[in-house]
């Protein structure tokens, strides 16, 4: 373990990439073909979760019957043809908070509520997999954020103290996650707001990663 600077562990998605915007899109225009009203309101509870706690809460809103798991399906097609028509841009500052946290022998690792192969494929395709020491999929943990289960595992695998590890999340989801693993979660909202309670949960809050990355280079 890093013994003078704090381990940093990041979501990838709002944080890392710019997908939130893009899965929010494929929601949208898929929800008319499932007949599933006020999608958006429910897309964004579901953000910073796993695929199968995401189900749970489309079956909570829209009935045990309804075909999650297929839902689930037409949005990550959607998602991909539009990815490999457009692309998902790597969000500002993260790359050169990455690169100055490297250069500068931070530990840094990744814990994502997408599945493994997923979270390798894009961070690979961007150049960004080799930044880190440590990536860990939603898949490989019993439970979702907001279970502390994701931060517990990568913590140890990355052997740092939850107390001295910066966890950087846009998700109210992945803030109370943070929280519960007794870490320093540090908020860059994304499609969220910071409500009172991410005041209350979050060590810090920045507008944006530039400004995490200055509050770091003054420590």
């Amino acid at each position: 373990m890093n013994q003078t600077k704090p381990t940093l562990i990041f979501d990838m998605d709002g944080v890392i990439l710019d997908t939130e915007q893009l899965v929010r899109r494929c929601w949208n225009e898929i929800a008319p073909e499932f007949h599933a009203d006020a999608i958006d309101a429910v897309f964004l509870t579901t953000v910073g979760t796993t695929r199968v706690h995401t189900c749970s809460i489309l079956r909570e809103r829209y009935g045990a019957d309804f075909p999650a798991e297929e839902f689930n399906n037409a949005v990550s097609r959607r998602y991909h043809v539009i990815d490999d028509a457009e692309g998902v841009p790597v969000k500002t500052g993260a790359r050169e908070l990455l690169q100055w946290a490297r250069d500068n022998a931070y530990t840094i690792g990744l814990a994502s509520s997408t599945r493994q192969a997923v979270v390798e494929k894009e961070l690979s395709e961007r150049g960004l997999l080799p930044y880190f020491d440590y990536v860990l999929g939603g898949d490989r943990i019993a439970r979702s954020k907001p279970a502390p289960d994701i931060y517990e595992t990568a913590c140890r695998a990355l052997h740092a103290v939850p107390a001295d590890t910066y966890a950087i999340e846009d998700s109210y989801n992945g803030i109370r996650a943070a929280h519960a693993a007794g870490m320093r979660p540090i908020m860059v909202p994304d499609l969220l707001p910071p409500t009172q309670e991410m005041y209350t949960l979050a060590a810090h809050i920045f507008p944006n990663l530039t400004a995490f990355h200055e509050f770091l280079k003054r420590q």
